[in-house]
């Protein structure tokens, strides 16, 4: 896999200035009204333990053109981590139906087209080149990787990116698997959802999704046979409660061990819930 010219990554930066990872209010709500209405064509939501969610009062975030002169405190968990299990495409609508605008991570093919760019970039995603999958030239020629390096940051800039917004309060969606696994029990993590909340100060919110995943049980409700999809919601994971740990590994194995156990432990709860 070749790295970019100079010139190419220029172009690059400069496609995803809009994508700058805060999402433009008034496009989040439009684009975000015209996924769910199509989604509630294919997939029944329900959402359980929906008080867990932090709902600071009164707070609005601000998006970069109002505050150029530096970020607001986080302070009080105005935002946070949304940390899911990731079984089918459905997990993603699913997550959007969250009314407060926010950002998701995403691979590169949801931004490869500038049209479809142009539409997510505005509900806040940011996509994110992924070496071992996007790169693998098993998979995918060399021209089609670099159609994907251009259109998503490099795994440097995305930890970076999604700190920026969780300090100007905008939560972020990241899938800690890393890509679409759908096992029945979720086995490992990787860092990088604990390396953004340690950076910002924000903590993980793990949110079990059962009903999408190749060993959940399929629910079909009503005449249109639409797909049961349910979440269920933990308490917060908090960094300051393994600051003890001496090192940023140790922080960060042991804090996405513990979201392991608790999306387990809520999907098991959640499969009660499937009827």
């Amino acid at each position: 896999m070749q790295s970019l010219s100079e010139r190419d990554d220029s172009k690059r930066k400069k496609r995803l200035a809009s994508a700058t990872g805060v999402t433009y209010p008034t496009g989040y709500i439009f684009f975000r009204g015209i996924v769910a209405l199509i989604s509630k064509f294919f997939i029944v939501t329900k959402l359980y333990h929906n008080d867990r969610i932090p709902q600071p009062k009164g707070y609005l975030y601000k998006p970069g053109y109002y505050s150029r002169n530096g970020y607001s405190k986080v302070g009080d968990y105005k935002a946070f981590i949304i940390a899911a299990n990731h079984g089918q495409v459905w997990d993603i609508p699913f997550i959007g139906m969250f009314r407060r605008g926010l950002i998701w991570v995403c691979k590169p093919q949801f931004c490869i087209h500038p049209a479809l760019a142009w539409v997510n970039q505005r509900m806040g995603a940011v996509p994110v080149f992924r070496p071992s999958v996007d790169g693998n030239t098993a998979k995918n020629s060399a021209e089609r990787i670099k159609k994907l390096q251009m259109a998503s940051y490099t795994p440097q800039e995305l930890i970076p990116v999604v700190v920026k917004a969780l300090k100007r309060g905008v939560p972020a969606i990241m899938f800690p698997e890393g890509s679409r696994v759908g096992t029945s029990t979720v086995e490992d993590a990787k860092f990088g959802a604990a390396k953004a909340s340690f950076l910002s100060g924000c903590p993980i919110l793990p949110i079990a999704l059962v009903g999408c995943s190749k060993g959940d049980r399929v629910i079909r409700k009503g005449l249109l046979r639409r797909r049961l999809v349910i979440g269920v919601v933990g308490d917060l994971i908090c960094p300051e409660s393994y600051m003890h740990l001496e090192s940023n590994t140790e922080r960060y194995s042991a804090m996405m061990h513990d979201w392991v156990v608790s999306i387990n432990e809520l999907r098991e709860e959640g499969s009660n819930y499937l009827n």
